[in-house]
Order: C-alpha cells, then structure tokens, then sequence
C-alpha cells in the first residue's frame, strides 16, 4: 500500500461516492472493485446528498465527513475528498475480508 495522501476534486461529472472510490484505490494501489463496498462503512446516498453539487451550490462552509475504509482516512471538505493511508481499524479488516469473500 502507497504512504502517500491522495486528493482528489470533486466535480458535477462525478458523483461523490465515485470520486472517493477511485482516490481510495488511488492510495492504495488497489483496483477499485477490490475495494471493501463503501455502504459497509457509509451511507453512500447520503454522502452524495451532502456533498453533490447541485444547481452551483455547495456545501454549507465548514461541512466536513471522515470515515475509515480500506486501511484508510477519508475526509471530505472543501470541495475534495483526501485519503490518508495507514489508518486501519479491526472492523475495516473485517469489512474488507467480507468484500474479499464476495
């Protein structure tokens, strides 16, 4: 697994749970559909009803969400979703051996 922090924009061509899924394989070097499934750990309507743009709004200023998935902080502010690697917890191991099991 990368040691790097990946940051990916999020935009109107993407929905959100898109943008975290392929900055989550970014930073881990991992295909996206070996990724645990984000619904394991978020509730990935909800994320993008936060977070999508819509109509050129944005997210109240200071909306921030950080969940841990794939051995990794996700965050979510500002316009961007920034993965932090090294962050594993024992029920993303057990998440993540579910998804590997499907």
């Amino acid at each position: 697994m990368s040691a790097t922090e990946t940051t990916r924009q999020l935009s109107r061509a993407d929905e959100v749970c898109t943008t975290v899924a392929l900055a989550v394989a970014d930073a881990t070097e991992t295909p996206v559909d070996e990724l645990p499934p984000l619904y394991s750990v978020i509730d990935p309507d909800a994320l993008n009803d936060i977070f999508q743009p819509r109509n050129g709004d944005r997210p109240p200023a200071g909306t921030h969400v950080s969940f841990v998935i794939a051995g990794c902080t996700v965050s979510i502010r500002d316009g961007a979703v920034v993965v932090s690697p090294g962050t594993e917890t024992a029920d993303d191991r057990t998440a993540s051996a579910r998804a590997s099991a499907n």
